[in-house]
């Protein structure tokens, strides 16, 4: 783990409690020494003394801040909405590989009674992030259908589907949208018209290609 996290991070007084304070425990660290705590929203890094550790917490006291000097993560990727286990198993890697957005959509074929739990998703996010090193989270979108995410992005939309063109040729200025496991209907097809394959031999999964196209799109 690379820092601690903290919501409150950057007060001159801080706590660490619950799942945070284990870790803290885990590293054995003691009174005197000092620690790396972020909030992910600011920028900043913020470094505190740890003055006091008792049976459930450790009392610290904010010494300095450094400003984090990262690139802000710009990718955005579409991605239809699938089960929510094999959604929460895929952010964590999405998140490593610099993904800025992910926009969840119930597409045609998305099962409609999963609904994605974005404050356990937030918390596998943060703790991605301390073990990454990042120092945000990627964010979520949630939209209710593919004809919403048509009016609000328009042209800009591609699927990531089979026959389509090499994602070689993939604009700079387009969202891929990753289906679900049951790929696209015709109707989604012909409302967005441009679409790019993956080259593989093999029918991937929904999770595995929203990982292989954000590879080949970032790297």
């Amino acid at each position: 783990m690379v820092y601690f996290y903290d919501e409150t991070a950057g007060n001159e007084q801080l706590k660490i409690t619950n799942e945070q304070f284990s870790h803290l425990k885990a590293r054995r660290l003691k009174a005197g020494e000092r620690i790396d705590v972020r909030n992910l929203k600011d920028g900043f890094n913020y470094i505190y003394e740890i003055m006091e550790i008792s049976r459930k917490e450790a009392l610290c006291e904010l010494i300095f801040k450094n400003s984090v000097i990262e690139k802000t993560p710009d990718f955005t990727v579409a991605w239809a909405v699938v089960e929510n286990a094999v959604i929460e198993k895929t952010l964590p890697s999405l998140n490593e590989i610099g993904i800025g957005k992910v926009i969840l959509v119930y597409s045609d074929f998305s099962q409609k009674n999963i609904k994605p739990d974005l404050k356990r998703m937030e918390r596998i996010l943060i703790n991605s992030s301390q073990q990454c090193g990042r120092n945000s989270i990627l964010e979520i979108e949630i939209l209710n259908s593919s004809d919403e995410l048509s009016k609000k992005f328009q042209d800009k939309i591609s699927l990531i589907d089979f026959g389509g063109k090499s994602l070689e040729i993939f604009g700079n200025d387009e969202i891929a949208f990753v289906g679900p496991e049951g790929g696209f209907s015709e109707r989604e097809r012909k409302l967005f018209k441009n679409s790019y394959a993956i080259n593989s031999p093999y029918i991937l999964r929904s999770n595995t290609a929203i990982l292989s196209v954000c590879a080949k799109l970032l790297f």
